[in-house]
C-alpha cells in the first residue's frame, strides 16, 4: 500500500489553534457525547486540505489511489480516530490528519491499532513491510521481514480493506496502463499505487 512522503511542517495558523480546537472538541463531547465534529473556520479547512494533498501529491496516504477530487473525495482522515475519547485532543492537529479516498476512510472507518502503518513514519520504507503479487493484485506482509513487522502489515491490510476484490482488480488495471505508457510523457505520480508500480518495468 502505502508509497513514503514527507510531512512538511505544520503551518502556523494550525500550530496556534489547533490544540485549543481539541480541547474545545473534547470539552464539547464530554458535555455532550451526540455532539457532532465540524471544522472550526480558525482551522482554514480548504487551505490545510490543500497543503496535506499536496504532501501526497493529491494521492490517498493510505491505498496511494490517485487523483483525489476526479476519483474520490478529498476527505480527510484522521489516523487516530477523533471519536475515541483518548484522541478528542487530536482531532485538529497536523500530524493526525492525511487526504484519504472514500474506500479507504469507509473500510478503516473509526478503528485504530497501535501497529497500524503511516507512510510519513520515520524511516518507513514499502518493502520492510510488504510484498506485491503481481499475478493477483495483492499487497502482501513480506515473508522476509520480522514477525513484528508482518504483524503490522497484516493489520494494516485489514483496517484499510487493501486486499478486497475490487482493489486487487483496480491494481491490475493501473498496472497495464503503467506499462503502456510513454516514458517520454508520463511519470509515476500521474498513476494510482505508485508502491505496485516500482519494480513492474
Amino acid at each position: 500500500m502505502m508509497y513514503p512522503f514527507i510531512r512538511p511542517a505544520c503551518p502556523d495558523h494550525l500550530t496556534e489553534c489547533w490544540e485549543a480546537l481539541g480541547l474545545r472538541y473534547e470539552a464539547a463531547k464530554k458535555a455532550n457525547p451526540k455532539y457532532k465534529f465540524y471544522w472550526f473556520t480558525t482551522f482554514r479547512y480548504e487551505e490545510t486540505r490543500e497543503l496535506l494533498l499536496a504532501m501526497t501529491k493529491t494521492h490517498c496516504a493510505f491505498c496511494d489511489g490517485g487523483d483525489l477530487g476526479a476519483m474520490s473525495r478529498e476527505t480527510l482522515e484522521h489516523f487516530r480516530p477523533k471519536s475515541r475519547p483518548e484522541f478528542h485532543r487530536l482531532a485538529y492537529q497536523w500530524e493526525n490528519l492525511y487526504p484519504c479516498c472514500d474506500r479507504c476512510q469507509s473500510e478503516k472507518h473509526e478503528q485504530y491499532d497501535d501497529a497500524l502503518l503511516i507512510a510519513d513514519a520515520v524511516g518507513y520504507a514499502f518493502e520492510d513491510y510488504f510484498i506485491a503479487d503481481y499475478s493477483t493484485g495483492e499487497i502482501l506482509p513480506n515473508p522476509l521481514a520480522s514477525a513484528v513487522n508482518q504483524s503490522r502489515a497484516d493489520k494494516t491490510i485489514e483496517l484499510y480493506g487493501l486486499n478486497i476484490d475490487v482493489r486487487k482488480t483496480i491494481r491490475k488495471k493501473e498496472l497495464k496502463h503503467y506499462l503502456q505508457r510513454n516514458p517520454d510523457t508520463s511519470i509515476l505520480d500521474d498513476f494510482s499505487y505508485r508502491y505496485f508500480l516500482l519494480d513492474a518495468s
